[in-house]
């Protein structure tokens, strides 16, 4: 049986892509989605609810045939944090990797908005979502680790330009590339906080490997996400076959997309400095 990673913040369909990238190399994934919209309005019994349950469940094995599955995902709850490790735990037997991928450009299309109902999104789909959900991963992780093989939690950032780098370059308002709002860029400045205080914490324990990835869509990388998809697994899959596992000296660095996987000798293309 191959690895299972969980890949969200980017949820199905959009997400789509980078799972078949993972999926490429010989992986089960499972991939977020958005929780629908529930209606209160009508009242449900027992019977009709457990028969509901019971539909949907014949639904995800039937999907899960094919290697892949996806799951909601309640960004604001850390019990649905938890719920969705159970669940690919429980569809594919395993959780051996997870990436949370901040697509900024993505937020940025569709976040334009800068009020208070819209602060209080943000703040649950970009910013306490990703934290509930990586403390989570580390935790199973820890819990799990009776065979020696650590697990591999990666965090991905797509970045794009900001409201302050176009003051600095108007040439960025092209029409054609997102420009994050305040409101995006700050929570992107916090996911690689986030990201780099995780690996200094936890990047020596033995139950995990931790990976940085960070970059933007002029690389030939990130031109797709399946491309990067491909890559980052294979990365990974590299990193998790090196006879001693990555320590936390090694962890804070960024990587580039596209760099090439590491070897005994570890020598990385490493992305250094700020946005």
């Amino acid at each position: 049986m191959g690895k299972t990673v969980l890949i969200a913040g980017k949820d199905s369909p959009e997400g789509s892509k980078i799972a078949d990238g993972f999926a490429f190399t010989g992986r089960q994934v499972v991939l977020t989605s958005a929780e629908p919209e529930t209606d209160f309005s009508e009242r449900k019994t027992i019977t009709e609810r457990r028969a509901e349950q019971a539909a949907y469940d014949e639904a995800k094995s039937l999907e899960a045939k094919s290697g892949m599955c996806t799951y909601e995902w309640n960004r604001s709850s850390p019990i649905s944090a938890r719920a969705l490790i159970l669940q690919t735990e429980n569809m594919f037997s395993q959780m051996n990797e997870a990436v949370l991928y901040f697509d900024e450009e993505h937020f940025a299309s569709s976040e334009k908005q800068i009020d208070s109902e819209q602060i209080s999104r943000t703040l649950d789909d970009m910013v306490s979502g990703f934290q509930y959900l990586a403390m989570e991963v580390l935790a199973r992780f820890e819990k799990k680790n009776n065979s020696g093989a650590p697990g591999t939690l990666a965090f991905l950032l797509k970045e794009c330009p900001c409201s302050l780098d176009v003051i600095k370059n108007p040439m960025l308002r092209n029409g054609i590339t997102s420009i994050a709002s305040p409101l995006v860029a700050a929570a992107a400045a916090s996911f690689v906080s986030f990201a780099e205080n995780i690996a200094a914490i936890y990047g020596d324990a033995p139950y995990v490997n931790i990976i940085l990835v960070r970059g933007d869509k002029s690389m030939e990388t990130v031109s797709t996400d399946e491309s990067l998809g491909k890559w980052l697994g294979n990365y990974m899959e590299a990193a998790e076959s090196l006879s001693s596992k990555l320590t936390a000296k090694k962890s804070v660095q960024w990587i580039k997309p596209g760099a090439k996987p590491p070897a005994s000798g570890f020598n990385l293309n490493f992305l250094r400095g700020n946005k």
